[in-house]
């Protein structure tokens, strides 16, 4: 069903229909040396992960359930999925609801702010 879903979603993309979306862009860079640079484009039910470049030449993307990442709400809630991706790769995902995204090019866990959990690697 995803998958019909998204078929549907990219034909009525082929003739104009705009369902309207949002656009993330991660970029990061050290002494002029790109660290890391991703973008998240979530339109309608699909959204589009694209690891443009990473200084370890893969992007760790870590996603949140939206309500919490928030610290006013105070959890610390799981994530609700990772997802890594070589430099220069594109992943589409059906059905992602509402989330909060963070990138890395490492594998260190994060948090819902994006830092690095406590006792993590």
């Amino acid at each position: 069903m995803r998958n019909l879903i998204a078929a549907v979603y990219f034909l009525l993309s082929m003739f104009g229909w705009d369902i309207g979306g949002t656009t993330i862009v991660h970029r990061s860079a050290v002494d002029g040396i790109e660290q890391i640079h991703s973008r998240i484009r979530t339109a309608s039910v699909v959204t589009r992960f694209e690891c443009l470049a990473s200084a370890s030449g893969e992007c760790h993307y870590t996603l949140f359930p939206r309500p919490c990442a928030s610290a006013a709400n105070n959890c610390q809630p799981l994530p609700a999925e990772r997802i890594t991706m070589a430099a220069g790769a594109t992943r589409e995902v059906v059905g992602l609801a509402d989330f909060s995204a963070c990138v890395a090019q490492d594998d260190t866990a994060l948090s819902a702010d994006c830092k690095p959990r406590a006792g993590a690697k």
